[in-house]
């Protein structure tokens, strides 16, 4: 062991539902760009989540994808209703 605590880097990791999330390409960001996909906080899936589950209650069945659903709440700063709404 060297004498320095250098931090390993991790692999970006992002929760995927397989019912709507299967793509045939890379999903990971390339940068580290917060709120994109692969860097997204615990806190940014779970409104992946409630906002898939809002518009579920809906009727909206298209386009429910976690990459869609990212997109659209990086457009609004993450607020679930300013997203529901576009």
């Amino acid at each position: 062991m060297s004498g320095t605590d250098e931090a390993e880097p991790t692999t970006p990791v992002m929760a995927l539902d397989p019912r709507y999330d299967n793509y045939d390409f890379p999903i990971t960001a390339p940068e580290c760009q917060p709120g994109h996909p692969g860097h997204t906080t615990k806190e940014q899936d779970a409104q992946v989540y409630v906002l898939r589950s809002m518009l579920e209650q809906l009727g909206y069945k298209e386009r429910l994808d976690t990459l869609t659903l990212l997109r659209f709440l990086r457009a609004r700063k993450f607020d679930l209703e300013a997203s529901k709404i576009m």
